[in-house]
């Protein structure tokens, strides 16, 4: 009978102090979001899976990308937000700690699949006829194999001195392993890999400027645009690849490096982004969930492999396509 009575005050205990940082409004966005996260990304699967023209090695890139992202949506937000609501109750501590790994494992594995990506471009771009040699499919599964094993990595060195049954607790070995940790993550996870995606995108604009000028200048002199209109289309639809590739590095650093930011507020004890208003630092944290569905728009309608084939997939799109070349092929034989 006592025992009973200690565990009911307990429990009455552990509910008073339960603070809920759950917002109705804010959260059901971010569910709202989830499931078009989760809708957008499978469809990516889908065109990926069943249209074989998409089956390339860049592409097999952004489908590992996608799947990152796809973890935003079944996993990421869903437990952010049961952290929010349950985040008082010291029980259910773990779960904001396993938010957490997951929030990390899925912006280590953002960043550096986007830096494959570029430095696959780059080999492209800057080498063109060693392309082949240099970028095999082995090559790209095992850099692919190497991102997911290097985020599970970063993710669950953390909980090496994480105190499970108190998240909230600020003890110093956890002070101090805490901020070499996110040193560490700030300068490996964001830092090396920009300024790596900086130097390929800049070589490559600019090799591809070069190029383009040569073509207009050899199309001048032949006085026709046949000798370079080959080629002249292959720069145009690189440049556009690595111009989508670029937004999605910059929508990626804007979105995550005040995240990355705010991870030393409780280490330096510096109230920078607390004396924000909190509308900001909703939006900021809204921003961050949303580059999981802005990456698959971007790559899915912006990108021309992905948009043909696509559209290639709606019936009504796809007979009238078949009909227009029925039409040229019957053309061309009269």
């Amino acid at each position: 009978m006592i025992k009973q009575n200690n565990s009911t005050s307990h429990q009455a205990a552990d509910n008073l102090s339960h603070e809920s940082f759950f917002d109705l409004s804010y959260d059901s966005c971010l569910i709202v979001l989830s499931f078009l996260i989760i809708a957008i990304n499978i469809l990516v699967l889908v065109l990926f899976v069943r249209r074989r023209p998409l089956r390339t090695k860049t592409n097999l890139l952004l489908v590992s990308l996608s799947v990152s992202d796809l973890m935003m949506g079944l996993l990421g937000i869903p437990m952010n937000t049961a952290c929010n609501a349950l985040v008082g109750y010291q029980s259910f501590s773990g779960l904001c700690i396993s938010a957490a790994a997951v929030y990390r494992f899925i912006a280590v594995s953002t960043i550096y699949h986007i830096l494959i990506i570029t430095a696959e471009r780059y080999v492209s771009v800057i080498f063109p006829f060693n392309y082949m040699m240099m970028i095999t499919k082995r090559r790209i599964l095992t850099l692919i194999s190497a991102v997911w094993i290097f985020s599970l990595f970063m993710a669950l060195i953390q909980l090496a001195w994480q105190e499970f049954d108190d998240f909230t607790s600020l003890n110093p070995t956890k002070l101090r392993w805490g901020l070499i940790y996110n040193i560490i993550g700030v300068v490996l996870c964001l830092l090396v890999p920009l300024a790596l995606m900086l130097f390929f995108y800049a070589r490559m604009f600019c090799v591809i400027r070069h190029q383009a000028q040569q073509i207009r200048k050899i199309n001048h002199l032949h006085e026709s645009c046949g000798g370079g209109s080959t080629r002249g289309k292959h720069l145009v639809a690189e440049k556009r690849a690595i111009t989508i590739f670029a937004l999605m590095l910059g929508i990626f650093t804007c979105c995550w490096s005040t995240w990355y930011l705010m991870l030393f507020q409780e280490y330096l004890s510096q109230d920078v982004f607390y004396a924000l208003p909190l509308d900001w630092l909703l939006v900021f944290d809204f921003l961050r969930f949303s580059t999981s569905f802005i990456n698959p728009m971007l790559y899915t309608f912006l990108k021309q492999d992905f948009r043909t084939e696509l559209y290639m997939m709606i019936p009504c799109y796809s007979k009238r396509s078949y009909a227009r070349q029925d039409q040229i092929t019957l053309n061309s034989m009269v």
